[in-house]
């Protein structure tokens, strides 16, 4: 009965985020277009290549919300993002054609008493209602900027940064290895290239569909370097949690592209006896103008109890990036990710935006001793056109190299995949 109510205020509560969103796309793209100077509105309109055109730049320059509101409860900047994604599969073992609303997203923010900052984030993920981050926020003297609440663990360059400013439409499938959000308390902090941030955290809310348990300690330590040549950053995570006996600890990941459909190949599911799992990361990256690469590697050691065997899990990705219209990748010292790319032109419906081409290659394995959780090698091509800071077109090839996974149906199998997604923010 308790589980009846949970689904339908889960599907409520997603019924008015979803609606939310429809609402500030339907007022942006219903509003007639202003013909060009010089033309009647009988001769503006010469074919769906300009209606198209027309649509992009009326959502380009939407602004719902835009200075926040003002109610007895609430005055606030509200934020919000829509994902849009289409794919087309061969060899089905991954999935089939399938258009989808891949995330959308409602945040906003409020200052509180002694300069405390409340954030609070809720997400459609694939249909699923998921709360973010919901936390609070202030800069201290002694601790840097402290953050109490939910909220994603500092481990990794791309799972620690936001998943509106990755560079593909999806992080790799090294992201298994990594912590994902839970409730904590954290500090953060830089001083001259040495940029921190640590924590102790407890289970949280799902996120993509995982959900951390027991108790942990997470850090992350970034030297940022402004040379000649450009900005090179390096870091080391680490995490240890500990779950207590009778736990059961899960590993997976989605294929590098979200709109697959059935189970997910790289999954362990539920790895009984699981007791503690340590983590490793280490990371690298390079901005020169234009050029770009970033890397990542990551590690798992999970400890059983009544005498079965550790399990070592690992992953890692490196990609090159090349923006051909010269704009450089924002690098952000307060945390040590990379930030939203900003045209310097904006496009206008003639020309203009941020042209990007990036390859990745990445492998991830979660087979070990008795637990055959996958091992899947992928090479991604990418393509981003950033109209400006509101809409964003991209496509992606995702080819799988490598899957090897005893007794899977597309266990051996090379399945590829074309994505593309449409990216609105506000």
């Amino acid at each position: 009965m308790a589980d009846r109510r949970l689904r339908r205020r889960s599907k409520r509560a997603s019924g008015v985020l979803a609606a939310a969103l429809a609402w500030a796309l339907s007022a942006c793209t219903s509003q007639p277009a202003k013909p060009a100077a010089g033309t009647s509105p009988e001769t503006s309109d010469h074919g769906p290549g300009v209606a198209a055109t027309d649509a992009l730049r009326r959502l380009s320059l939407y602004r719902p919300l835009e200075g926040g509101i003002e109610t007895p409860l609430i005055h606030s900047q509200i934020h919000g993002y829509l994902m849009v994604d289409a794919a087309a599969y061969s060899n089905s073992g991954l999935g089939h054609t399938d258009v989808n609303v891949r995330r959308a997203d409602i945040n906003f923010q409020r200052q509180l008493w002694r300069d405390w900052l409340f954030y609070a984030d809720a997400q459609l993920v694939d249909w699923h209602l998921e709360f973010k981050d919901v936390y609070l926020r202030k800069r201290t003297q002694r601790f840097g900027v402290v953050t109490l609440g939910n909220q994603q663990e500092p481990f990794g360059l791309e799972q620690y940064g936001s998943f509106r400013n990755t560079t593909f439409l999806e992080r790799s499938t090294s992201s298994a290895i990594a912590p994902s959000r839970s409730v904590g308390a954290t500090s953060s902090d830089f001083h001259g290239p040495w940029i921190w941030s640590y924590g102790f955290f407890t289970a949280g809310t799902k996120d993509e569909g995982r959900q951390q348990r027991g108790l942990a300690i997470t850090g992350r330590l970034a030297y940022a370097l402004h040379a000649g040549t450009g900005l090179y950053h390096l870091a080391v995570d680490f995490s240890d949690r500990r779950f207590g006996p009778s736990n059961e600890q899960r590993f997976n990941s989605a294929p590098e592209v979200a709109l697959s459909s059935g189970s997910y190949f790289l999954d362990t599911h539920g790895i009984e006896g699981s007791d503690r799992v340590r983590r490793y990361g280490l990371e690298a990256a390079q901005v020169s103008g234009p050029f770009s690469w970033q890397a990542e590697y990551m590690s798992a050691h999970l400890q059983r109890n009544s005498g079965l065997p550790s399990l070592n899990f690992s992953g890692w990705y490196a990609y090159v990036s090349w923006m051909l219209t010269g704009e450089s990748r924002d690098y952000r010292e307060s945390n040590a990710t990379f930030g939203q790319v900003a045209p310097r032109v904006a496009w206008n419906g003639h020309g203009g935006g941020a042209l990007e081409v990036a390859a990745r290659l990445s492998q991830t394995d979660l087979n070990d001793h008795d637990v055959f959780g996958g091992k899947e090698t992928n090479l991604t091509l990418g393509i981003n056109w950033y109209l400006d800071k509101s809409v964003r077109l991209s496509a992606n090839v995702v080819r799988a190299l490598r899957l090897d996974k005893p007794g899977a149906s597309y266990d051996g199998k090379h399945p590829t995949a074309v994505v593309g997604r449409l990216q609105y923010q506000f």
